[in-house]
C-alpha cells in the first residue's frame, strides 16, 4: 500500500462526506451515504490482511474526528469490521458483487451498533430515540450499499495508484 497516496484518498472522501453530504442528504434528517465506511470494505476485499486492517483503522480514525461520537469508536469499528472481511473474503464463491453487498451492510450494521453500545456504555445517548436512529440507520446504509459498485470500480482502477495487489 501506497500509504501517502491512500491519505489523499481518505481526505477526498472525507471532504466529499462532511461537505457534500450536508448539502446532497436526503430527507429532513440529511441521510447520506457512508463514504468512508465504503472505502473501508472495497479495499478490505481487495488488499492485503495486514494494510488493509490498518487501512480500515484510519478510516474510522478520520470517521470519529469528523463526527460527534468518542474517540475511538469508529476506528475500532471499522478494524473489527475490516477484521471480519479479511477473514471471510476468500469463503465467498468469487468475487461476486452481490455477496459483497451484503457484507458491506451486514458489516456496516455491525459496525453501527458496535458505535452505539459504546456510547450507550458510556452514558452518551440518554434521551436519544433508538428507532429513529435505527432507521436513519437503515436507509444510509441502502444508500451506500447502492454506491458500492461505483466505489469498487474506481478502486479496481486506481489499484495501481495505491498499490493494491492485483491477485490475492
Amino acid at each position: 500500500m501506497r500509504w501517502p497516496r491512500f491519505l489523499i484518498l481518505v481526505l477526498l472522501a472525507l471532504v466529499l462526506q462532511v461537505g457534500a453530504g450536508r448539502v446532497f442528504g436526503l430527507g429532513p434528517a440529511r441521510i447520506t451515504p457512508d463514504l468512508l465506511f465504503l472505502l473501508a470494505v472495497v479495499l478490505s476485499f481487495r488488499g492485503q490482511k495486514d494494510d488493509m486492517l490498518l487501512a480500515c483503522w484510519v478510516l474510522g480514525l478520520a470517521k470519529d474526528l469528523s463526527s460527534q461520537v468518542a474517540l475511538g469508536g469508529y476506528a475500532l469499528s471499522f478494524g473489527l469490521a475490516g477484521l471480519l472481511i479479511v477473514q471471510i473474503r476468500d469463503f465467498l464463491y468469487g468475487e461476486r458483487l452481490l455477496g459483497q453487498v451484503l457484507v458491506f451492510l451486514l458489516a456496516y450494521f455491525m459496525a453501527e451498533h458496535t458505535v452505539w453500545l459504546i456510547s450507550w456504555l458510556r452514558g452518551d445517548l440518554v434521551g436519544v430515540d433508538y428507532q429513529g436512529l435505527l432507521m436513519g440507520l437503515v436507509f444510509s446504509a441502502l444508500l451506500s450499499a447502492a454506491l458500492y459498485p461505483y466505489v469498487l470500480w474506481l478502486i479496481i482502477k486506481l489499484e495501481r495508484f495505491l498499490g493494491l495487489l492485483k491477485k490475492r
